[in-house]
């Protein structure tokens, strides 16, 4: 009998084992995976490039973003070059889309003035300011 309940404790010990393994590597499969509406936009993040004192900051792309000084802006730049709200990024068609809010210094991607609305994607550098954005 002490047998039998020990073989029965040691199998349920390692279904317990198995089972908690399985539930961390699916919570790092899901952490580390893009989300399904940054994967149909074809990029999932802006990442800061320049300045230094911000290189690495990281924003999600699945939602409409707006670049600015401003407390109420999706991505908070504190740069004197840049307006209040400068510009946005928006999903227009299946695709991501940059627009500039009649900054006063511009707005940037791959060092080509935005006029109008401009369809962004993976690798371009965006530039309001003198911070420097890629979308990865």
């Amino acid at each position: 009998m002490n047998d039998q309940v020990l073989t029965i404790v040691g199998l349920g010990t390692l279904a317990l084992v198995y089972y908690v393994f399985l539930r961390v590597v699916r919570s790092a499969w899901l952490a580390f995976r893009p989300s399904r509406s940054a994967r149909r936009w074809g990029a999932s993040h802006l990442l800061v490039v320049e300045p230094e004192s911000m290189n690495g900051w990281e924003f999600d792309l699945s939602e409409d973003l707006t670049l600015g000084r401003a407390a109420g802006c999706s991505v908070t730049i504190d740069d004197d070059h840049v307006s209040q709200v400068h510009a946005r990024i928006f999903h227009r068609s299946g695709k991501l889309a940059l627009e500039d809010l009649g900054s006063a210094n511009g707005t940037y991607v791959n060092r080509a003035r935005v006029i109008a609305p401009t369809v962004i994607g993976a690798g371009d550098r965006l530039q309001v300011g003198d911070t420097v954005l890629e979308v990865v």
